[in-house]
Parts: structure tokens; C-alpha cells; sequence
């Protein structure tokens, strides 16, 4: 218990200190741009004068938003024909999971230079292309728990309690689901945000001069031999993100996973 105050107490201190040293990510000041590290620009200034410290921090939680967005439609698509999937079976089943097939094999980068080409250069586009390109995985995955849950006693004797197809997966086999899929969304939330922040790398979805991990580190690194920091805080922000949702999905794993049923 004191463990779990003290590591809350620490933080809340560290969440205090980044809203202090928050200013406005747009700011231009060109007389002090590229500035070194000090009090008033904790990480230093980029090549317009604008606070890094404030960008990574901003683009960090822009990157994060769009693909926990993009990952909950991937969530709820693949739900719902995953689930109609498993729960049928025979030819639907059969016809579904072909589909999710051609869907895991179309690399999310390669759709969404297809889709900017065809429609527009925005982040509705590159979400888009990223629920798509995503689903597959997730459509098979969530079919194959479906299929595992079916053989369980309880679902097996549901139509005796006058439970029926649609009204066992929402109200029976989805609960049951979500543990695993949670975690599963925590392992690939880091792996959807280094996808959105390479397509911004190359200048597709998030467009200057609104903050995001991948834009910042393009700004970057033209400057890497003159300030390398341009591009290292960017880069060991994106890091840290990768490393918390792994760390956060072996936690729900643990405490949730089939291991401790």
C-alpha cells in the first residue's frame, strides 16, 4: 500500500513539473531558435524558436489520441465480423476470414500512400487506411477466441436460459473477450503509434505545423549534426511510449490473462 502512495505521490510530482514547463508548441520566436537547454526550454528550442519540451510533449499525446482512435475502430469493426464469424461458422465464417486475410495482407504504410493518393493527405485518411490494414489481425483473433469460448459449458447450455446467437455474443462471449483483446491493444497501441509517426516522417496524415513524434523528428534531422537533441527527445519520447504499453500489457496480462482464471 505505501508502495502504490508512494509511486502515485512521485507521480503527481512529475506531472506537475511538465505543466509548468508546458508553453504554446506554435510559438515562433526565430531570435532564439535553436537554443540549448535551460530552465525556460527544459529541451532546449527547435530551428523557429519553438519550445521542443512542449511539442514532444504535445505531439506525444496527438500520436497517442489518433491511434488509440484509429485502434478502438479497429476494435469495433473486428468485433462484430469476428464475432458473426465464430459464432456462425460454415460458409460465413469461411468467406469472413478470407477477407480478414487479404486485410493482414496489405501493409498499413502501402494503403495509406493509396488512399492519399486517391482522396486526400489527412489523418482521417491515414486512420482510415490503419483501421483497414489492422482489422485482419484482429478479426482472426477475435474469431478464434469466439470459437474457443463456444466449446465452454455456459455457452453451450445459454439457449437453455433462452439466450440466442446475437444475445450470447453481447451479453456472454464478448465479456469474456475483452481481457485478452485489452491486452493485446496495449501491445499494438505502440506499434500503431510508431506506424502513424513514420507516415508523418514521410509527410503523410499529421501536417506542420500542428506537433507529432513523426513530423518533429523530419524537423529534426536536418539539424542532427548541429543539435542532435532535435532529434534524440522526439526519438526517446517515442521510445518510452513503446516500452510503457508493453510493460502495460504484460501487467493486464497477468492480472487477467487465462493463466489466472
Amino acid at each position: 500500500m505505501r508502495r502504490k502512495a508512494i509511486l502515485a505521490l512521485a507521480c503527481s510530482i512529475i506531472c506537475l513539473l511538465v505543466v509548468m514547463q508546458l508553453q504554446s508548441p506554435y510559438t515562433i520566436d526565430k531570435a532564439n531558435s535553436l537554443q540549448g537547454i535551460s530552465w525556460e526550454h527544459c529541451f532546449g528550442t527547435d530551428y523557429l524558436g519553438r519550445d521542443l519540451f512542449s511539442r514532444v510533449i504535445y505531439g506525444s499525446l496527438n500520436s497517442i489520441v489518433v491511434a488509440c482512435i484509429s485502434l478502438c475502430g479497429v476494435v469495433l469493426l473486428s468485433l462484430i465480423i469476428g464475432g458473426i464469424a465464430g459464432l456462425l461458422g460454415g460458409i460465413a465464417d469461411a468467406g469472413l476470414m478470407i477477407v480478414a486475410d487479404i486485410m493482414i495482407s496489405i501493409p498499413s504504410i502501402l494503403l495509406a500512400l493509396v488512399f492519399t493518393g486517391l482522396f486526400t493527405n489527412s489523418m482521417m485518411t491515414v486512420m482510415f487506411a490503419l483501421v483497414i490494414s489492422w482489422s485482419g489481425k484482429y478479426i482472426r483473433y477475435i474469431r478464434n477466441l469466439v470459437l474457443n469460448i463456444r466449446k465452454e459449458e455456459y455457452i453451450i447450455l445459454a439457449p437453455l436460459r433462452g439466450s440466442f446467437r446475437m444475445h450470447t455474443l453481447v451479453h456472454h462471449i464478448f465479456p469474456n473477450v475483452l481481457p485478452e483483446l485489452l491486452s493485446l491493444f496495449m501491445t499494438d497501441l505502440g506499434k500503431v503509434i510508431l506506424s502513424i509517426s513514420g507516415l508523418s516522417f514521410l509527410g503523410i496524415g499529421v501536417q506542420p505545423p500542428t506537433p507529432e513524434l513523426g513530423t518533429i523528428l523530419y524537423d529534426g534531422k536536418a539539424y542532427f549534426f548541429i543539435t542532435p537533441r532535435l532529434f534524440i527527445f522526439p526519438g526517446l519520447a517515442l521510445s518510452a511510449i513503446m516500452l510503457i504499453t508493453q510493460l502495460a500489457s504484460r501487467q493486464i496480462s497477468k492480472k487477467w490473462g487465462p493463466t489466472h482464471d
